[in-house]
């Protein structure tokens, strides 16, 4: 199969450089030109747009940044359903809404275009590694085709139903992400204004049915990583992904008819880290708005 790969952000690069090093034909689209350069350095074709990568490819994967962007790199005059063909498959790894991939599937089965939706999940060394977690909505067959493509970036596969399918878990795990996020920032707050350190909170949680990955993640984050990414990098899981993410979870559990009472504060937290104007920093930047409230400093001096 020839494979097409657009938009290569922290997430879009590493996998498309995956697909690349495990011998695939790929053909690359980005709006910038540095991740572009670096990938056909290592072997992949570049394009000037989504037609083109499609018209290259018989399988394209997108992996891109909102709503907005994967509605108009699939549907617009010069998106990839404009250069496919019937039999070819469109991969959507972006974390979006179940109700814009369904609307993205049912125009490109028009034309003969098979749709998987096929978010991921895995930290920085797991996207090198080439060893994300990958959810996958769509029809078995499609992913039978897709499978050996997913696999050079996925050692976990899940078909976990029809097209939405994989976006709707997508959107429940981040907002589990965020909450357990926004617990954890304020368990250290409790703990530090009450008297207890940093190191005796983790050391005993850790251990008690309080423990998380999340808590365990947060403590190392805040202690010792500055929420302010270092100049000319990008952040490892901005907090604009994660507002973003919690928004469209917002959004589903609006449409099902679903309240979500922590879920809702969850999401109000972080939009509060954004119009205080941290969208571009690390997602653990939230720590200094509960720390305000609560008058108390739980971050190193330095950081």
């Amino acid at each position: 199969m020839k494979v097409g790969f657009i938009g290569l952000g922290g997430m879009g690069k590493p996998v498309a450089g995956n697909i690349i090093d495990a011998g695939f034909e790929v053909t690359i689209n980005d709006l910038r030109d540095a991740p572009v350069k670096e990938l056909v350095q290592r072997g992949a074709t570049r394009a000037d747009n989504a037609r083109e990568v499609a018209a290259a490819s018989d399988i394209v994967l997108v992996s891109l940044a909102s709503n907005q962007a994967s509605e108009e790199v699939a549907l617009g005059p010069d998106g990839a359903l404009a250069g496919a063909k019937p039999g070819d498959i469109y991969i959507d790894t972006s974390t979006i809404s179940p109700k814009l991939i369904r609307d993205i599937a049912e125009k490109a089965q028009r034309m003969g275009v098979e749709v998987l939706d096929a978010p991921v999940s895995g930290s920085i060394a797991q996207r090198e590694a080439g060893s994300l977690t990958v959810m996958v909505g769509g029809k078995a067959e499609t992913l039978a085709q897709a499978r050996p493509v997913l696999e050079t970036f996925g050692s976990q596969i899940f078909h976990v139903g029809p097209i939405g399918a994989g976006a709707t878990i997508k959107l429940v795990n981040n907002l589990t992400v965020a909450s357990n996020n926004i617990a954890a920032m304020e368990a250290l707050v409790l703990g530090v204004k009450a008297g207890l350190t940093v190191d005796i909170l983790r050391e005993v949680i850790s251990v008690s049915s309080g423990a998380s990955r999340a808590f365990d993640s947060m403590v190392e984050q805040v202690t010792t990583q500055s929420a302010v990414p270092q100049e000319g990098n990008i952040s490892r899981q901005g907090l604009h992904t994660l507002i973003k993410d919690v928004t469209l979870a917002s959004e589903l559990a609006r449409d099902v008819s679903v309240p979500l009472l922590a879920g809702s504060t969850t999401t109000q937290a972080y939009l509060a880290g954004e119009a205080r104007g941290w969208a571009g920093n690390e997602h653990w930047a939230l720590m200094e708005l509960f720390e305000e409230l609560a008058q108390v400093r739980v971050r190193p001096r330095d950081l």
